[in-house]
């Protein structure tokens, strides 16, 4: 299993940071309704989640080891096309994905970039398109605004 970059690792913590500070009641009280926005915020991102499941080989004393690991990424096209992290599925020789539906499709490596930790995978086409998470205006966040770091 590909081990989390640091960055992942960070926004988790912040993640749960956040969460940990909401009072477990049965009405949480949550300052300026931020609950609901989390909660339509996930709701907006939640059909685009995909959980990855990544087939790669090395080759040691002569042999073939044929290992699995899995990740997530988001859908940012209709056609399919979904961003993952390079530590997840850079060095894949085959990728399935789980759709948010529960459905599997296979996907295949478009490109790659080691340094920034990205990655670029295509599902299978299918008729319907795929649901689509769409990339936020970064300018408009301040120091201080809550950060939701969504995966499988």
């Amino acid at each position: 299993m590909a081990a989390p970059s640091h960055k992942s690792v960070l926004m988790l913590l912040c993640a749960m940071i956040i969460f940990s500070a909401v009072p477990c009641q049965s009405q949480p009280q949550v300052p300026n309704g931020l609950l609901s926005k989390v909660e339509q915020a996930i709701e907006k991102v939640k059909p685009a989640l995909v959980r990855i499941l990544v087939v790669s080989t090395e080759y040691s004393g002569g042999r073939e080891v044929k290992s699995e690991s899995s990740g997530s990424g988001v859908i940012i096209s209709p056609e399919g096309y979904v961003v993952t992290n390079h530590h997840v599925a850079g060095h894949a020789v085959r990728l399935f994905c789980t759709l948010a539906d529960r459905s599997e499709v296979e996907a295949q490596l478009i490109g790659t970039d080691a340094l920034s930790d990205i990655a670029v995978i295509k599902l299978e086409p299918r008729t319907e398109g795929y649901p689509v998470a769409e990339f936020g205006d970064s300018s408009k966040i301040q120091v201080g605004d809550p950060v939701l770091a969504m995966g499988s």
